[in-house]
């Protein structure tokens, strides 16, 4: 495995060149013919080679589906030093990272699953989860924080998301209070974050993102297709889930540090305002079994999401669903 990132590495230094066989059996200590039976295996696992004699190699074709070496590539290109675990499939990453951690897997680290069949989402929900085209991922990490300080933690990394998604994807994504990415009023995404917490500290944090990224949504279920849809549907091409998945893994460990740090409140504050999709809408919240209609008018420091009602007075929503009560997304 590690010869095969390290080729795979080396490849995608120089994606538009070609890399020397026989520089790479030198840099890796082995033979030429044995950097050729690599790239053949490869080959079966959706790679596509373009080969020059007297020239070298290049990446013609990535994987469509998950591949980890392929993703452990992309992170060491971009100096980043994390555990990453995948699986074909999982009944959800939140729960295997569960059982990691009961393991003694060492934090950070990040579990990775091709598909879920018990994809978890709030309240119980199934987040449906297909095999290929999407990335279902989940960090554990040992924050040590006293738990008042995890209350915005599902939220600081729905803003961060949503500016990696523009940035990567070139599209419009926001964020509705409390985990959901939002394009086109259509769901491309969630986010499940579970705790084990003692008296004064956070003992154990896993944060669960799916992201909808090349499905088809012509093969979801009527319902769903209706109020959900994929990066790919909307930007009417495909990405690369390899490279998307490792820089959604470096965005998530970045906004994480920079959460743990401290120095992210008025970074928060610009971005909530900029990517909150519910502000100055008129929503309807299911409370602690109270319905509060009213408009909505952004967060408060611990992250409850605050609605004016008719009276004027201004409430503190900290938990339950929100929608928007006419037209646009709703849940």
């Amino acid at each position: 495995m590690v010869i095969n990132i390290s080729i795979l590495k080396s490849l995608l230094s120089s994606p538009t060149e070609y890399i020397s066989g026989a520089n790479l059996a030198t840099e890796l200590n082995i033979s030429r013919v044995g950097i050729w039976n690599r790239l053949e295996k490869l080959k079966q696992q959706g790679f596509e080679f373009e080969a020059i004699r007297h020239r070298g190699y290049k990446i013609v074709k990535e994987p469509e589906a998950i591949h980890l070496q392929l993703i452990c590539a992309y992170l060491e290109l971009d100096k980043t030093n994390v555990s990453v675990k995948h699986f074909e499939d999982l009944d959800s990453t939140n729960s295997e990272a569960e059982r990691q951690i009961s393991l003694g897997l060492n934090t950070p680290f990040v579990v990775i699953a091709s598909s879920q069949n018990k994809g978890r989402g709030r309240m119980g929900r199934t987040w449906h989860s297909p095999q290929n085209g999407n990335c279902y991922l989940s960090f554990a990490f040992c924050p040590n924080l006293p738990p008042d300080r995890m209350n915005s933690i599902t939220l600081w990394m729905g803003v961060a998301i949503c500016q990696f998604i523009n940035d990567h994807c070139q599209l419009n994504a926001k964020v509705k209070w409390p985990n959901d990415i939002i394009i086109n009023n259509k769901k491309v995404g969630g986010m499940l974050t579970e705790a084990r917490i003692d008296s004064d500290h956070t003992r154990d944090l896993i944060i669960g993102i799916g992201i909808n990224l090349n499905s088809d949504c012509s093969n979801w279920p009527e319902e769903l297709s209706q109020r959900a849809t994929s990066l790919s549907e909307v930007k009417g091409s495909n990405f690369s889930i390899n490279q998307f998945a490792s820089k959604l893994i470096q965005c998530g460990l970045k906004a994480y540090a920079d959460f743990s740090s401290d120095n992210c409140q008025e970074e928060f504050t610009k971005l909530w305002q900029r990517y909150d999709i519910l502000k100055g809408k008129e929503v309807v919240a299911e409370h602690f079994e109270k319905t509060i209609t009213g408009i909505a008018n952004g967060i408060d420091e611990t992250g409850a999401l605050l609605i004016k009602v008719s009276s004027g007075k201004v409430v503190a929503v900290r938990a339950g669903e929100v929608s928007l009560s006419k037209g646009g997304y709703t849940k």
